[in-house]
């Protein structure tokens, strides 16, 4: 994958889409700091109808270490995938904050309080990965899935995130959302275009050229 990201940068193909979303979440914890109470997921607020925090709660964070994080992952899981979505990039992620806001709302265990990205970069990792396998299939591309998902389970059954600490307790159920979300996103998306293909009309006969008449 680091093969990836530098032939992307040799020929000049930076994931502007990903950059510019890196930029907003950036400027996001540049202009409201930690876990600004006006933006984080608020079951409280989104039941009085503050319905912003559905997308909003997505793009802050709860301290430095998190932005820092979640900010960086975005810019390397765009330069490894945004190549093959192009511009589904922005419907994986949108797919990915509804999925996740379903989980956060209607599962019992979920918290009152939520906010980062990483929930939603489980889906573009599961939606890229999908991708880049119909691109050119290797092995390591559905180990590295395998690996992701250990990855969250274990968090699970700890009780804690595995590579990172942050002032607000990691959510390993809302990294499964997501990636749950990004494979029935990328699922129907590739049901619909192949839909479209094996429906294409036949060529009308008038479309079919005629052989000219001898002279």
């Amino acid at each position: 994958m680091a093969e990836a990201v530098l032939k992307a940068l040799r020929h000049g193909r930076l994931p502007w889409r990903s950059a510019l979303l890196a930029m907003l979440a950036l400027a996001l914890w540049w202009a409201w700091g930690a876990a600004p109470e006006a933006l984080v997921w608020d079951r409280a607020a989104l039941a009085r109808g503050e319905l912003w925090r559905l997308l909003t709660g997505h793009w802050v964070h709860s301290d430095g270490g998190h932005a820092l994080w979640d900010i960086a992952a975005l810019i390397l899981l765009g330069f490894l995938f945004e190549p093959r979505l192009k511009g589904r990039l922005p419907g994986v992620l949108l797919a990915g904050s509804l999925g996740v806001d379903a989980w956060l709302w209607w599962a019992p265990d979920a918290p009152v309080l939520y906010c980062g990205l990483s929930g939603i970069l489980n889906s573009l990792l599961a939606a890229g990965l999908v991708a880049w396998w119909r691109e050119q299939p290797h092995v390591l591309i559905p180990l590295t899935g395998l690996g992701m998902l250990a990855k969250s389970l274990m968090e699970l059954q700890a009780g804690s995130m595995l590579l990172t600490s942050t002032a607000w307790p990691g959510v390993p159920q809302a990294h499964l959302a997501g990636m749950a979300a990004g494979l029935v996103y990328t699922a129907l998306l590739y049901r619909d275009a192949r839909g479209c293909h094996e429906t294409d009309p036949p060529p009308s006969l008038s479309a079919v050229p005629r052989p000219g008449r001898p002279g």
